[in-house]
């Protein structure tokens, strides 16, 4: 709530250091969309040490 007042007199996030937000009002994709989309990009993400993967390229 005191982000909330801090905001509604003027203060931007930029004037504290630490504080994160948002627009309540954005028809933008969800937080939890967005980390569910990344979820999905990453999971098949693999770590190969040996250098087969240059006879795939």
């Amino acid at each position: 709530a005191i982000d909330y007042l801090l905001l509604a007199h003027g203060h931007g996030c930029q004037d504290f250091e630490g504080m994160c937000c948002f627009n309540l009002s954005s028809h933008s994709t969800s937080i939890q969309a967005n980390i569910q989309k990344l979820q999905g990009l990453v999971k098949d993400i693999k770590v190969d040490k040996s250098l087969d993967w240059v006879n795939d390229l």
